[in-house]
Order: structure tokens, then C-alpha cells, then sequence
């Protein structure tokens, strides 16, 4: 039996939740994969991350059963051969490898009371393989800063165009217009809108709360999806399916998704998803002089850095910034002939 073979992951309804199992060759939850995985459950992380990391554990599972290796007995120079494991074809992305490498961590941190860490020279004798750093003991491959370019505002208004509801509409507008998540708008509920103080409540990611201004073409699209469209159901959630045989259930992820590509298709902007909505929002608040911590509180991120891969500084505004800057030099005469 291959490490392929010998572990698989398993979702299950616990409580109303989805829980995520570990299983070992004998096809059962492997118990102390179970105990840390339930701990994520219990801190309240969402379910798409717990999936995520479930599958993650599943990874480092599989080299470790490929190394004859206990997480108990992991020490710090090992973490490089987890990371030569997981460079084998098809690799994974930097970003992936550095997110199982935390993840192991914690697991063996868990277990233990102590992470495997790496000591600068046990990293030195093997940096000629990878671009990597080691800091405080942590390993982490050096990932290429990459910036999503943003939907353009022609490419906005041509996608908009295509939409027939109210309801896709209200959801798009959100993402450019507030800045949401597509979970973000799925877990909306008719309480979280405030049009007397013209504001919407957000649950974002980790259940982290915050609290957006509602701009009006918003608002005004909300209300005529509310008054002409929405189904007469009990269901608190605001945004629910239109057509039959699900009308009134709660939209779901794959049901906006089947909507944007249906979209990207009949308006021709091929790259519009609902991500780069958001990213569109971010673009534009910067372009607009937002501070970054603003940007960023608005974006229900916890820290600025992330804030940054969402910044697109154009050609034509570089030159502007450039401009400015000079012409506030020239009068000192630092520049002069």
C-alpha cells in the first residue's frame, strides 16, 4: 500500500457543523489528527478553512507514513524534507507549502508542547536546493509577490449590463461597490441591513465582525431585490435562489459561481469573478488616497500586509505621484541647472 493510499479525508455533520476526519489505513479517524482538527472547530474557523487544513494534515500524513516517521519524533532539519516532498510533480505553490509547513508545526506543537524548529545551519546546508529563509526557527519558502489586476471600470460596467436580477446585481454591487467576500455576501441576513443608519453588518473571516457604510446604488438595489424579487420565506438569509425546484433555498458558493460564469460568458469579460470585484474595490479605494489601515478595515483584514497585494499603482498615477513629488523639490533648488 502506497502513503497515497494509507490516509484519506472524510467530512461529517456534527451538530449542524461539518467535521473533518483524518483516516488511517484502517479506513479510521486517526485520533490525535481528530483531537487537533476538532480544535479548529472549536476556535470557530470557517469550514472552507477546516477543509483546507484537514487536507493539509492529510499531506504531511502521507510524507511522514513515506519517511517511516512519527509527528512525536519530527525534529526541525526534517521540515526540508517535507518541503522536497511536496516540490515533487506536480509541485505546489509556494503559498501552499508554506501554510502546511505552519500547519505541521502547530500539529507537532500540539502533540508535543514544542514545534520542530530548524537552526540556521541545518538550513545553510541545504539552501543551495530552494529559495527559502529561516526566521525565529521557522522555515518558509520565499513566495513571488504577485498582484491580481483588477476588473477596469469598462469591464465592470459591461459585465453589469449582462445581469437581469436585482438580486445579481445587489451581489456584484457588493463586492465592487463594499468590498465583500463572495461567503461574505452568501452570509448575509436580512438584519445585517440598516438603511436607517445607511449600513451593513459583515461577518467576515475567523467570524470577525465589521461594520460598512452602505453607498446608495447599494442600498437602492437591495431594496428592489427585497420588495420585487426575494421569495416569501422564513429563511433570515438575504440572498436566496430565484428559480425552481430550490426557490427560497439559500444561495450557495457553487450556485454564484454557475451565476458569474453564466455572466462572463453572455457579457464577454472573461476574467470577471468575484474575486476581482473585490480586488476592483481595493484598487479604487487606493486610487482614491484611502489610508492602508482604512483600506484594510474595510477589506476585514487583520493586518495591512495582506491589504498590499490588493494595490495596483497604474503607469499613468506613478507618474502623477512622480510628478508631484518634483515639483515640490524644484523650488529648494536641489534640481536646479
Amino acid at each position: 500500500m502506497s502513503a497515497d493510499d494509507a490516509f484519506g479525508v472524510r467530512m461529517q455533520r456534527w451538530g449542524g457543523e461539518q467535521r473533518w476526519e483524518l483516516l488511517g489505513p484502517d479506513a479510521e479517524p486517526v485520533p490525535e489528527a481528530e483531537r487537533f482538527l476538532h480544535t479548529l472547530m472549536v476556535r470557530g474557523l470557517s469550514p472552507r478553512t477546516r477543509r483546507t487544513y484537514a487536507f493539509d494534515l492529510l499531506c504531511a500524513h502521507r510524507w511522514m507514513a513515506e519517511a517511516n516517521r512519527q509527528p512525536e519524533q519530527l525534529v526541525g532539519e526534517e521540515l526540508i524534507a517535507f518541503i522536497e516532498f511536496q516540490q515533487r510533480p506536480p509541485p505546489a505553490a509556494p503559498s501552499t507549502i508554506n501554510r502546511r509547513l505552519r500547519l505541521l508545526q502547530r500539529f507537532v506543537d500540539f502533540l508535543t508542547g514544542a514545534p520542530p524548529i530548524i537552526q540556521p545551519w541545518e538550513y545553510r546546508s541545504h539552501a543551495a536546493s530552494f529559495h527559502a529563509r529561516v526566521r525565529r526557527g521557522s522555515l518558509r519558502l520565499i513566495e513571488p509577490h504577485r498582484v491580481v489586476r483588477p476588473l477596469k471600470d469598462a469591464e465592470v460596467l459591461e459585465f453589469f449590463s449582462s445581469l437581469k436580477t436585482w438580486r445579481d446585481r445587489a451581489i456584484t454591487l457588493l463586492m465592487w461597490a463594499e468590498g465583500l467576500r463572495s461567503m461574505e455576501a452568501l452570509s448575509l441576513t436580512i438584519p445585517d441591513l440598516d438603511f436607517h443608519h445607511m449600513s451593513l453588518r459583515i461577518q467576515g473571516k475567523g467570524n470577525k465582525e465589521r461594520v460598512m457604510p452602505l453607498a446608495k446604488p447599494v442600498a437602492n438595489a437591495l431594496v428592489l431585490y427585497l420588495r420585487l424579487e426575494r421569495p416569501a420565506v422564513s429563511s433570515p438569509r438575504l440572498f436566496l435562489v430565484l428559480k425552481r425546484p430550490h426557490r427560497g433555498r439559500p444561495l450557495t458558493l457553487a450556485g454564484l459561481r454557475a451565476i458569474f460564469r453564466h455572466h462572463r460568458t453572455a457579457s464577454g469579460v472573461h476574467n470577471a469573478n468575484p474575486h476581482r470585484f473585490r480586488h476592483a474595490f481595493g484598487a479604487n479605494m487606493t486610487r482614491h488616497r484611502t489610508p492602508l489601515l482604512a483600506l484594510a478595515k474595510m477589506m476585514g483584514h487583520s493586518s495591512p500586509n495582506t491589504t498590499i497585494r490588493y494595490v495596483e499603482i497604474e503607469d499613468a498615477e506613478l507618474r502623477a505621484f512622480y510628478n508631484e513629488a518634483i515639483d515640490k523639490l524644484l523650488p529648494r533648488d536641489l534640481l536646479s541647472e
